[in-house]
């Protein structure tokens, strides 16, 4: 009985099965960091988009809810958005000529690959700019 346990017969499986199992789980975390950095570089250029449209319009309705959608099919990203501005009229949202408007977007997704464990992960993205517009 001692020889049967002390054997060292079939180990070699053992540690190939495991060291497959282990490679496995670190492709699927790296696709899974790549991704976020693509979302992340998404939701940049959708910032830095809806801040040109806000600071062009010299206000953070309209134009840039018309620019929104364009942005989410573009991207497949639909992102919630706060504008920060001190506005010249709070019912119309706009903003005086040379006025910050700053714009932060966030988005939730998960870490996907790992079965039924889902582990949330929120990316944000702020771009900020000035209106281009005078309001009289």
């Amino acid at each position: 009985m001692k020889r049967i346990l002390c054997s060292r017969r079939g180990e070699g499986y053992v540690d190939i099965a495991v060291s497959v199992l282990a490679t496995m789980m670190l492709i699927v975390l790296a696709i899974n960091v790549f991704s976020f950095f693509v979302i992340k570089q998404d939701m940049d250029y959708f910032a830095k988009e809806m801040i040109d449209a806000a600071t062009v319009s010299g206000r953070t309705t309209g134009e840039t809810d018309i620019r929104y959608s364009e942005l989410s099919e573009e991207t497949g990203l639909h992102p919630s958005y706060n504008w920060i501005a001190d506005y010249y009229n709070a019912t119309d949202q706009t903003v005086q000529l040379s006025d910050q408007i700053k714009i932060t977007l966030s988005y939730r997704t998960y870490i996907k690959g790992f079965g039924v464990l889902k582990i949330p992960v929120t990316l944000k993205a702020s771009y900020s700019g000035l209106s281009q517009k005078y309001w009289k």
